[in-house]
C-alpha cells in the first residue's frame, strides 16, 4: 500500500439496498444474480483500487462459496451489511469468524 493513496469504496446488492449510497460517493453496484454479483465483487476486488466492499446480506449468503474461495488480502475488506429487508445474521457470522481467527476461539460465543 501507498501512503497518501486513496481508496474507493463500493456496495454491492439488489438496487433498492444500495440506491440512496451513490448521494454518498459510495461506488454502488446494482446486481440481480449471482453471476453478476460474482462478476462485480471479482472485478472490485482485482482492481487494487478499493479498500472496502460492502455487500448486502442477503447477496452474501447466495455467493458465500465464492467470497470464501477469495484468495486472503489485507484489502479490499469485504464486509456484509443489512438489506432493506434486515439482518440475515451473515454480518455477525463473518465478524465471528475474524475474531476466532484472530483469537484462536470463539469468544462471542455461539447462538
Amino acid at each position: 500500500m501507498n501512503q497518501g493513496r486513496e481508496y474507493k469504496i463500493a456496495i454491492i446488492g439488489s438496487r433498492d439496498a444500495i440506491f440512496g449510497f451513490k448521494t454518498l460517493g459510495i461506488d454502488a453496484i446494482d446486481v440481480d444474480s449471482e453471476e453478476k454479483a460474482k462478476e462485480e465483487v471479482k472485478r472490485i476486488y482485482d482492481s487494487g483500487s478499493y479498500a472496502s466492499i460492502f455487500i448486502t446480506e442477503n447477496w452474501v449468503d447466495k455467493i458465500k462459496t465464492f467470497l470464501d474461495e477469495l484468495p486472503p488480502r489485507a484489502l479490499p475488506a469485504i464486509v456484509a451489511v443489512p438489506s432493506q429487508h434486515g439482518s440475515t445474521g451473515a454480518g455477525l457470522r463473518g465478524i465471528r469468524k475474524i475474531v476466532e481467527q484472530a483469537v484462536g476461539s470463539d469468544i462471542l460465543g455461539e447462538k
